[in-house]
């Protein structure tokens, strides 16, 4: 059998960079993953880590998501090269942390435009070779925040929905064509957005200009965040492959959280009201 052709954003570091060596190590060479880095400056890392398979069942392609005609290139490439996208793995993103009313137009939309709209587009640009087949997946990497509005991630959380919006929609038509939708929703995961969400409230706590509110709220917060139990990247990784890339009709969505906080998360996100998550996410802060 033909190895499936994985397409994948966001693999210069974390998650992303883990799935692609994942994938291209498959000791049973089941895949042959198309990995893309927003610039070749960035791939040192990953060519490090799939070294031997380079070129082999991986192959590292340069491709700016926020850029319409490297993603035109990209996918019109691996279609004549390969014949095809058999599984699309949408990872790459942005953090965000910000007063919400200070961030600026330019701010909102750099935020935006890679974590929905660049992801929006790629996925548009491989939706036609799909229909036409009647085969293909399209995994994205969102985050509880896409499920949750997390306090000071206004805009991270505000991206996400927006995807997990756009991605619920699609996959009521694209099961009509045996297309297959899969989000994958961690919670803090151990990677580089980690300590620079940590950087940047810590940066807001030490701005005078702010509301005291705010910096005991932030305060709070960064405590919170100091003693959450992070998830590790293979923690996630070990989801994305298993429950998505090797199950042939996966469910939609997979929130990926430590155990000690299932049951809580899972309680606050199901009520219809939104009271709960509502609460939930006040501790946080140390609101009540």
């Amino acid at each position: 059998m033909a190895p499936k052709v994985v397409l994948m954003t966001g693999c210069s570091s974390g998650i992303g960079l883990s799935t692609a060596r994942r994938l291209a190590q498959d000791p049973d060479q089941r895949y042959l993953v198309i990995a893309t880095v927003i610039a070749m400056a960035e791939k040192a890392e990953l060519v490090a880590a799939v070294r031997d398979a380079i070129d082999k069942t991986i192959f590292i392609k340069e491709m700016d998501i926020t850029k319409d005609e490297d993603i035109t290139r990209v996918v019109d490439d691996v279609i004549k090269t390969h014949g095809g996208v058999d599984v699309l793995i949408n990872i790459a993103g942005v953090p965000s942390t910000i007063l919400p009313e200070r961030a600026s137009r330019a701010k909102i939309e750099s935020i935006f435009n890679v974590n929905t709209i660049g992801t929006i587009r790629l996925t548009q640009a491989v939706l036609p070779h799909m229909k036409q087949k009647k085969a293909g997946k399209i995994i994205s990497v969102s985050s509880l925040a896409g499920k949750q509005g997390m306090p000071y991630g206004d805009f991270y959380s505000a991206s996400k929905f927006a995807v997990e919006g756009f991605f619920e929609s699609l996959l009521s038509t694209v099961k009509s064509f045996n297309i297959k939708v899969c989000m994958v929703e961690p919670t803090l995961v151990k990677t580089r957005m980690l300590p620079s969400g940590l950087s940047a409230r810590n940066a807001l706590i030490n701005d005078d200009t702010i509301h005291e509110i705010d910096r005991r709220q932030l305060r709070f917060l960064c405590d919170f965040v100091s003693r959450f139990p992070a998830l590790s990247v293979d923690d996630v990784v070990d989801v994305l492959v298993t429950k998505c890339v090797d199950v042939d009709d996966p469910v939609f969505r997979h929130l990926v959280v430590p155990p000690e906080t299932k049951k809580a998360l899972g309680e606050a996100v199901a009520d219809l009201t939104g009271e709960k998550s509502i609460a939930t996410v006040r501790k946080l802060i140390g609101a009540v």
